[in-house]
């Protein structure tokens, strides 16, 4: 189970330290680089190499989104995190230590719903693996990091089994297993009471999944209802990469019942992770990505 340029040349302008409230700017060193084409559209990622010595490491980054994008030319790009300094500032540190760093794109809601992001995710993965030499990356030493909704589907991405994608070209048929997970308050578990689920969430999945759910006893089909196929707990087993998992005990939008709920399946399962609780930041946990970073480099290194 679960088991592409030589490193590309751009400026990474740093404007400020590496703080969800400073005004950070970064500049990739590849944009708009094609992992795939869906229906004659292009997915897109933009990739940003590191500021000093690369360590040879490559990270799949996922910016959160609920899963959402508006249905409108105009729709700002997930991967030009416009308006999201937290997540430039992961991208920061993660290329101040040395990672080639790749964020993406991926096919949202309303337009397109599960499994279309999660799929996308994985082809992102894929593509990086064929192409790792160009980029000055190991192909055995890939993870992937998600916030939010990006959390979800890195996670998805990492704990699947590892199968050729449904398409027919070399990318596809390139493994999409990753070798590590960070997840920043990310939303593990679908298959909660919808009775307790505030309206954002409960809008958030129906959007994502295009069907309501009423509970698990109210599905009379034969496959598992959505909710338990887009949950990354489903997926769970102790093959999986090492999971580093982040949360707030403030976050008003992904409860830490989420990573609590993550926590209690990876050790039945006995799964490898670190768990970080902080105490501030609500959604956007205010944790010290300098252990982050040194923990990624010790698990994709070994």
């Amino acid at each position: 189970m679960k088991h592409l340029i030589a490193a590309a040349i751009g400026a990474v302008l740093l404007t400020a330290a590496g703080s969800a409230q400073d005004e950070i700017e970064i500049t990739p060193a590849a944009e708009n680089v094609v992992y795939g084409m869906v229906s004659g559209a292009a997915m897109l990622m933009d990739v940003y190499a590191p500021t000093g010595e690369s360590n040879g490491l490559g990270v799949i980054v996922v910016p959160g989104s609920g899963f959402f994008r508006p249905m409108i030319y105009s729709a700002p790009p997930l991967k030009d995190l416009e308006g999201y300094d937290y997540m430039r500032a992961v991208v920061q540190a993660l290329n101040a230590d040395g990672f080639t760093a790749f964020v993406i794109n991926h096919r949202s809601s309303p337009g397109n719903q599960f499994p279309a992001a999660v799929n996308d995710t994985r082809r992102a993965v894929r593509f990086v693996r064929f192409a790792a030499d160009q980029f000055g990356i190991d192909p055995d030493r890939i993870g992937a990091l998600g916030h939010s909704s990006g959390g979800n589907l890195a996670a998805m991405a990492a704990l699947m089994d590892d199968a050729p994608g449904e398409g027919v070209d070399p990318v596809d048929q390139t493994s999409a297993a990753l070798q590590a997970y960070v997840g920043i308050a990310a939303p593990y578990v679908f298959t909660g009471d919808p009775n307790e689920a505030n309206s954002y969430a409960a809008q958030t999945i129906v959007m994502y999944l295009g069907e309501p759910y009423w509970g698990m006893d109210n599905h009379f089909r034969t496959q598992a209802p959505l909710v338990v196929q887009a949950s990354p707990a489903t997926y769970a087993d102790a093959n999986d990469p090492p999971l580093y998992l982040i949360d707030s005990a403030d976050d008003p939008i992904v409860p830490t019942a989420q990573a609590d709920q993550m926590i209690a399946v990876l050790e039945e399962a006995g799964a490898t992770y670190t768990h970080v609780r902080t105490e501030g930041g609500q959604h956007d946990p205010d944790f010290d990505m300098a252990e982050m970073t040194a923990w990624l480099e010790a698990v994709l290194s070994e």
